[in-house]
């Protein structure tokens, strides 16, 4: 299968989860034997286009006018992301499916459905009322509004977890039947053979110990108000346990 992965963010480029996402995906899709080419943003002296582990990655630069504010920034980029896949199409012929991750993408990703007639999935690796606890003004309501287009426009949906599939039919009423939930996977062969650093384990927890560690942004989507909630229920029946917080 001819897969378009469209990103606004790809190694080296690296703003938030998105990109790591990607990247291991595109991998895995590589041994699969399916053909994938990613396109997103270029970033300082990243190249225009690589072969990255099988995986044809092309690189837009945005317009060089200056943006009135992000979402004008975004809009600019996908019309430049739009230019080159479709530049790539002409010469590579039609994707099969296009793969598109967030919101960052929809315009992109709807514009090269609708002109090539190519279905498309998307990703939603988070929502704008989720990060915001709601939606307070008008850039949160025009962002909630593009992922509602992405997931309306998308054949099926994609999330990671059973809480952001509940989250996106209370927003947007999509249909159980299309979101499917696809936790994102860990590579256990890359913690083969590394030993237990017991020195460093001692900085914070004393032998005897198990440690609960949360590692990542201290926000309200990230659910570290969850685990603090739980802190206490879990030491009353475990007492040699020490909770370690790292962001």
């Amino acid at each position: 299968m001819k897969i378009l992965m469209l990103t606004w963010e790809y190694p080296p480029r690296i703003v938030g989860g998105i990109s790591k996402v990607v990247y291991d995906l595109s991998g895995r899709l590589i041994k699969d034997g399916h053909d994938v080419t990613v396109v997103t943003y270029r970033e300082g002296n990243a190249p225009y286009f690589e072969v990255d582990k099988g995986v044809n990655v092309y690189r837009v630069d945005n317009y060089m006018i200056n943006s009135n504010n992000f979402i004008d920034w975004i809009l600019q980029l996908n019309f430049k992301m739009i230019a080159k896949a479709s530049e790539i199409i002409s010469k590579q012929g039609k994707f099969d499916i296009i793969h598109a991750h967030d919101w960052l993408v929809a315009s992109c990703a709807k514009t090269l459905k609708d002109a090539y007639d190519i279905p498309m999935t998307a990703t939603i690796h988070a929502t704008e009322s989720g990060r915001n606890s709601g939606i307070r003004d008008e850039t949160q309501r025009y962002i909630n509004d593009t992922e509602w287009m992405l997931t309306y426009e998308a054949t099926e949906v994609i999330v990671n977890s059973n809480y952001m599939k509940c989250e996106l039919q209370r927003l947007f009423g999509l249909p159980f039947e299309k979101i499917s939930v696809i936790p994102n996977g860990i590579n256990m062969s890359m913690y083969n053979g590394i030993e237990k650093d017991y020195d460093f384990r001692r900085k914070v927890a004393s032998d005897n110990e198990k440690i609960i560690m949360y590692a990542g942004r201290l926000v309200y989507e990230k659910g570290v108000q969850n685990l603090i909630s739980a802190a206490p229920k879990i030491l009353s029946g475990y007492h040699d346990t020490k909770f370690v917080i790292v962001r």
